[in-house]
């Protein structure tokens, strides 16, 4: 991150006023990363992929509220409750025990963290109206880190052994990839779309998410599990579409509009 803004000449120092808006999206990505932990531990990594995943439904229903044009039509509103039916679905699935060793209280806590990275997702957007994304997302990472540091200390065990290739790829997938080229991206795009619109391009990843699950934990996904998945996708592509053609129609010569709209 650090490089990328020095590469970037992005002036990283946070200017008067900004301090404080900097901490809260801070405190919002610590909240959201230890619930995330919190609830892959408790339930199967499968349920909680599906369930995070349903975070687009509720950026959508804040959106409306908060940004300016930013609205629910008919079209997305059934969307999304095809999607948050299917999350009502894998909610209350039963995973396997042996594997989940608190899976309602696991379900939960990733619908919880669901709606945390709906807000942040919103909150951010409006950040990147008036703050630098790239210094955005950097002060995210760091004011977050305390909150990490004293959390470990806390609750988790001092941890001694040799360090394997595992955990080295683990590490560099979550630090360079997702928080040194995704968050970069995603905020790049938050700065020019509305957070509703960008959301619903994640409805593929429920279901890589039940296919990755099998296919490193060997987890054979049940029936409400399937359901649920297709449910939550179907749903947010119904939005996907949607949006779609509203920007089709947007772009048409005024005749060509009118046609389409008679």
């Amino acid at each position: 991150m650090w490089l990328w803004v020095y590469y970037g000449k992005v002036y990283f120092r946070p200017n008067p006023g900004e301090t404080r808006p900097l901490v809260i999206l801070g405190v919002f990505f610590a909240v959201q990363i230890i619930l995330l932990n919190y609830s892959v531990q408790w339930t199967l990594a499968a349920f909680a992929s599906v369930l995070l995943n349903v975070a687009p439904v509720f950026i959508n229903l804040i959106s409306h509220f908060v940004v300016p044009g930013d609205r629910l039509s008919n079209h997305r509103f059934m969307g999304l409750l095809l999607s948050f039916i299917g999350a009502a679905i894998v909610l209350l699935g039963q995973p396997d025990n042996s594997q989940a060793p608190r899976p309602f209280v696991g379900n939960i806590l990733s619908v919880v963290t669901a709606i945390v990275i709906a807000a942040r997702m919103v909150y951010t957007q409006q950040l990147v109206q008036r703050i630098n994304s790239t210094k955005t997302i950097f002060w995210q990472v760091t004011f977050s880190l305390p909150v990490f540091l004293v959390c470990a200390a806390l609750a988790e065990p001092m941890m001694v052994g040799p360090l394997t290739l595992g955990p080295i790829l683990a590490w560099l997938y979550c630090s360079f990839f997702v928080v040194g080229i995704a968050f970069i991206l995603w905020v790049r795009l938050l700065e020019a779309h509305a957070p509703g619109l960008l959301a619903v391009f994640v409805f593929p990843t429920p279901i890589f998410g039940v296919l990755f699950s099998a296919l490193f934990f060997g987890e054979k996904p049940p029936s409400e599990l399937v359901l649920g998945v297709l449910s939550v996708a179907f749903g947010v592509l119904l939005v996907t579409l949607e949006r779609r053609n509203k920007s089709s129609v947007a772009m048409q010569p005024d005749g060509e509009q009118l046609r389409q709209a008679a």
